[in-house]
C-alpha cells in the first residue's frame, strides 16, 4: 500500500455538522475509499504519536491500516463562509500535479475537521535536515542543497504562472519542504493556502498567517497577499540555507537575517556570510550569486522582486 501523509485541520465550528464523510480521492495510489476507513475513529486520531511540530502544525504519526503515515494538526477559528472556502480550495489543490508539488490524495471531510491525505516522503522535511546538519548528525553538501531550491523555484512557479487558478502558498518554509528517495523537493503544508483567481491584485485576510521570520513586511502591514510574498518566503528559505541559519537563530548585532545578509554582501567579504561547512568546496562563486538572488527576493518593495519564472531563470543559469 502506498504510503500518505495524512494532514488534518481542525476547523473549530460551531455552525457546521455532519459535513459529508464519503472521502474525495485524487489518486489512484489510493485503490479504495474503504483505505481511508480508519480515519473515522476518533480515538485513534486522538492518541497518535507526534513526531515533531512547526509552526501551527502538529505532526503525529499512526501505524495501521497503512504502512507508515504522518499527521499534521491545526486548530483555526472559522465561519461557515470559510469553511465552504477551504472546500473548494481543497477541489483546487487536488488537482494540482507537478513533480515538485506534493500531491494531495485524498480528502475527507468530517464533522469540525478536514483530513488531507497525501504520499508519505521517505526524507522527511528540509527543516528535519537542517537540524541534523547544524546537530552534525548528518552532511548536505552544496549541490543537494542547489537541486533543491531549484526544485523549489520550479514548483513555485507552476503554482503562481502555470495552474490556473494560481495559488499562493503562504508559508513557505523549510518545514513544508519534504524531501524523496532522491532528495527531491516537493512543496507540502497548503492548509493555509489561497487561490488565487486571475482577475485578482490581492488578497487580503483577517488575520497575518504564515511563519516569523519568513513573512513578507508588506504582508504584515496590510494584510493583502500577492505572489510576491511566495517570492520574499522563498528568499528567506534561499538564504537560509547558503548562510546555514535560520531567522529563528540570533544573528550578529541584533540583526534579522535578511539585514545580516544584506549587510555582509555589501561587505568587502561577502563570503564570510556562507555557511562554514560549505567552504572550500570550490562553489563559493555560484553560492555568492544564490544568496544575489536571495536578495533580490527579499526587497522591501514587492514590485521590485522577481517573479517565479524569473526566480527559477536565474537559477538555473547560475548552473551554467
Amino acid at each position: 500500500k502506498a504510503k500518505v501523509e495524512i494532514v488534518l485541520f481542525k476547523l473549530i465550528l460551531s455552525a457546521v455538522r455532519g459535513v459529508g464523510r464519503n472521502p474525495a480521492v485524487f489518486s489512484p495510489l489510493l485503490k479504495k475509499a474503504d483505505d481511508l476507513a480508519f480515519l473515522e475513529n476518533e480515538y485513534a486520531l486522538a492518541s497518535l504519536e507526534k513526531i515533531g511540530s512547526g509552526g501551527e502544525d502538529k505532526m503525529k504519526i499512526v501505524q495501521p491500516p497503512m504502512d507508515a503515515t504522518a499527521l499534521v494538526e491545526a486548530d483555526s477559528k472559522l465561519l461557515t463562509e470559510e469553511m465552504m472556502q477551504i472546500r473548494s480550495e481543497i477541489v483546487t489543490l487536488g488537482q494540482i500535479r507537478h513533480m515538485n508539488i506534493l500531491p494531495l490524495l485524498a480528502h475527507l471531510a468530517r464533522p469540525g475537521c478536514h483530513l488531507l491525505v497525501y504520499e508519505f516522503m521517505k526524507n522527511g522535511s528540509l527543516q528535519d535536515i537542517l537540524n541534523d546538519v547544524s546537530r552534525g548528525r548528518r552532511q548536505l553538501d552544496w549541490l543537494a542543497r542547489y537541486r533543491i531550491v531549484r526544485g523549489i523555484a520550479s514548483g513555485l512557479e507552476y503554482l503562481h504562472m502555470h495552474h490556473s487558478p494560481g495559488v499562493i502558498h503562504t508559508d513557505l518554509k523549510p518545514a513544508k519542504v519534504l524531501l524523496d528517495h532522491d532528495m527531491e523537493a516537493r512543496i507540502s503544508g497548503f492548509g493555509l493556502a489561497k487561490v488565487f483567481p486571475d482577475a485578482h491584485t490581492h488578497i487580503t485576510t483577517s488575520d497575518v498567517v504564515g511563519t516569523a521570520g519568513y513573512i513578507a513586511p508588506e504582508y504584515q502591514q496590510t494584510l493583502s497577499i500577492t505572489y510576491m510574498c511566495d517570492i520574499y518566503s522563498f528568499g528567506v528559505l534561499l538564504a537560509g540555507l547558503v548562510m546555514g541559519k535560520l531567522p529563528s537563530d540570533e544573528i550578529a548585532s541584533g540583526l534579522d537575517l535578511v539585514k545580516w545578509m544584506r549587510n555582509v554582501m555589501t561587505s568587502e567579504n561577502p563570503k564570510r556570510v556562507i555557511d562554514s561547512k560549505l567552504l572550500g568546496n570550490g562553489y563559493e562563486e555560484q553560492m555568492l550569486l544564490v544568496l544575489k538572488t536571495a536578495c533580490f527576493c527579499t526587497l522591501d518593495d514587492p514590485k521590485e522582486r522577481p517573479n517565479s519564472k524569473d526566480v527559477r531563470c536565474m537559477l538555473s543559469q547560475i548552473q551554467q
